[in-house]
Order: C-alpha cells, then sequence, then structure tokens
C-alpha cells in the first residue's frame, strides 16, 4: 500500500477517535426528540451516534457509543475510512458544557485492522449538540502524522 493511502488511513483513524459504529447494531429505539440540554441544564448524550468525519486524510464514517451523566460521558468509537474500508475502534470521552462540547478520542496499538495493528491515533476537538453533533478535530497518528481540519456530523440513533 503506498504512503499517501497508509497517511490517509493513519489520519483518519485519529479523527474517529469519534465512536462509529463500535460493535451491536443502530437503529431502532431512537429517542423521540433530539438530544440537547434539558430543562435543568444537563445534556444527555447516553446512546449510539453515528454520522461522518472528515479531516486532511479523507472522508470515513463515525460512531460513538457513549454512557454517562452530567457533564462526563464516555464510551467506545468505531471509524471506517470510506475509501479502503479500514476499521480502527478505540474510546471517546465527552465533556459537556450546555449545548457545548469538548472531546477526545483514542485508537489505541492493536485497533486498526491489519496491516496498521501497531499505529495508534488520538485527535481532539470541539463542537456544539442542537439535536446532532457537530464539530471540529486535529490530532496525531503515530504512523501517518499530524491530522488537521477535521470535522465530523453525528446524529442519535
Amino acid at each position: 500500500m503506498s504512503r499517501t493511502a497508509v497517511t490517509r488511513i493513519m489520519a483518519f483513524g485519529a479523527a474517529i477517535v469519534f465512536c462509529t459504529g463500535c460493535s451491536g447494531g443502530g437503529g431502532g429505539g431512537g429517542s423521540s426528540s433530539p438530544a440537547g440540554p434539558s430543562s435543568s441544564g444537563s445534556t444527555d448524550l447516553n446512546g449510539t451516534w453515528t454520522g461522518t468525519a472528515e479531516d486532511t486524510t479523507g472522508p470515513g464514517s463515525l460512531t460513538w457509543k457513549l454512557a454517562g451523566s452530567g457533564a462526563s460521558f464516555s464510551g467506545q468509537l468505531t471509524i471506517v475510512d470510506s475509501q479502503t474500508g479500514i476499521t480502527g475502534r478505540g474510546t471517546v470521552t465527552v465533556t459537556a458544557s450546555g449545548s457545548s462540547l469538548t472531546f477526545t478520542m483514542n485508537v489505541p496499538s492493536g485497533g486498526f485492522d491489519s496491516p496498521y495493528q501497531a499505529c495508534t491515533t488520538t485527535a481532539s476537538g470541539s463542537g456544539t449538540l442542537n439535536g446532532t453533533i457537530t464539530g471540529t478535530y486535529s490530532g496525531t497518528n503515530s504512523c501517518a502524522g499530524a491530522i488537521s481540519s477535521g470535522t465530523l456530523t453525528l446524529n442519535k440513533q
């Protein structure tokens, strides 16, 4: 595989520190109202969020499976590179303050499909929740270097 393909896959992996379709099916049983701050000011991000992420390495699908309460949520993330089909699996942590979010995504060694098992990715960013999570991120991949100009859009399933 070319260095360009490796760089794109690895960088996208960092971007996918979000939780793209971690095992288990999405679908069914969604919320009857959009997620967002409740009348008490807390934000409910619990559940599965799916969508897209794109950065300087290219596009892909992203899934976050989150659990938590108050301002702190964490869970699994899955990313799939749109051009190669390479999947990365890792963790995501999210801190909410009203409709504002900050997040960190990590894919550890062994989290990427072959032949990239030794690669790791970390990305962080910020965004907003208005029924849909939208955000920007940047990070690094141990095999591909810097990841920049990342954008993501996730919808609750």
